[in-house]
């Protein structure tokens, strides 16, 4: 944990903001589950009769309950969490991490478990045999929030694997994210902050050990018909040389290659597993959500391992390969996917 641990002190030190945020985060976050949960009984009834009278399969019912889940979720972590805090003292480095890693799985399989059962959605996982053990590299399909439960739920959960995500500084405004995330190997990045962000990225595959894992979201942001268009202009005002690649994906976007390259360059032993599914592209936003839009979905999930023998040794080659793998991601979702990505 030698690596790790210096990851969590280096992002601490570039948190410096992060108690006003949190005091502010935290607060927001426990009044707004009291007022959702407190008013339920008035709520929940006349939602029902509306959603009754509309006949829309009870979207919103199921809307307002999901916000409510989530929101329970969030104060349990909290609780949980500040817990832990109390006691580290008496647990120590290693088994303040493990006690941390249990309850962020804990955490993240209640989320998904109960918007399933409220949504009325299945979940499939093929090739998760693949991922047993670490350590991997793993680069995920990125189309709603919701997927970023898929890595922790498919994989490192069910085989005890500690991951070590790349995610957006945004997300610190998540309670529970921003808890865990700080006393465990991760890297919070500032979209467009450019080499120092990818280095933070890259440092998490040092003191990698046979239970840890790197996850990255190689799109770096949600798949959208406005998004894809702004990824192509930027390929397009540099004349990338893999510009007809990118211009052939119809569900994914072009990859961002620069937080992947550097975690290969410093760790150029490591496996990649693709994360790929469908399923979860009616949970974009909370239009999609009111809409019905994931109201008897499937969530399929294909994971597939990649050996290090078989990646390019040099950056060039790396790139147009990981290119190619999207491709392949891309013609996987177009065969299982009918809706259109907005």
């Amino acid at each position: 944990m030698e690596g790790g641990a210096r990851v969590v002190s280096e992002r601490q030190e570039d948190d410096r903001g992060r108690l006003k945020r949190r005091a502010l985060s935290f607060s927001l976050t426990v009044v707004a589950a009291a007022l959702v949960i407190g008013s339920l009984p008035l709520t929940l009834p006349l939602i029902a009769l509306v959603d009754l009278v509309r006949r829309r399969r009870f979207a919103w019912t199921r809307a307002l309950l999901m916000v409510a889940w989530i929101l329970v979720g969030e104060c349990w972590g909290i609780l949980v969490l500040f817990g832990l805090w109390l006691v580290r003292p008496l647990l120590g480095r290693e088994r303040f991490a493990a006690a941390n890693y249990a309850v962020q799985a804990a955490w993240v399989r209640s989320l998904l478990a109960g918007v399933r059962a409220l949504q009325s959605m299945a979940l499939e996982v093929r090739g998760a045999e693949a991922a047993r053990r670490g350590p991997f590299l793993i680069l995920a399909r990125h189309v709603s929030t919701a997927d970023t439960l898929l890595p922790i739920t498919a994989i490192t959960a069910p085989f005890g694997l500690r991951p070590r995500y790349v995610l957006k500084a945004e997300l610190r405004w998540d309670p529970c994210l921003d808890l865990v995330g700080h006393r465990v190997p991760n890297a919070f990045v500032r979209r467009g902050a450019g080499a120092r962000e990818v280095e933070r990225s890259a440092a998490l595959a040092e003191g990698l050990g046979p239970r840890d894992v790197v996850v990255v979201y190689p799109e770096g942001t949600r798949f959208t018909r406005r998004a894809q268009a702004r990824r192509l202009a930027e390929l397009e005002g540099r004349d990338d040389p893999l510009l007809a690649q990118a211009r052939a994906l119809r569900h994914t976007l072009p990859p961002r290659s620069g937080g992947v390259l550097g975690i290969l360059r410093r760790a150029p032993g490591l496996d990649v597993v693709f994360l790929a599914h469908v399923g979860l592209e009616g949970a974009r936003d909370v239009g999609d959500l009111l809409a019905g839009r994931l109201i008897g979905q499937r969530i399929e999930v294909e994971i597939r391992r990649v050996p290090a023998a078989e990646i390019p040794a040099d950056d060039e080659g790396r790139r147009r390969w990981l290119f190619e793998e999207w491709a392949r991601i891309d013609r996987w979702v177009a065969e299982r996917s009918a809706a259109d990505p907005g």
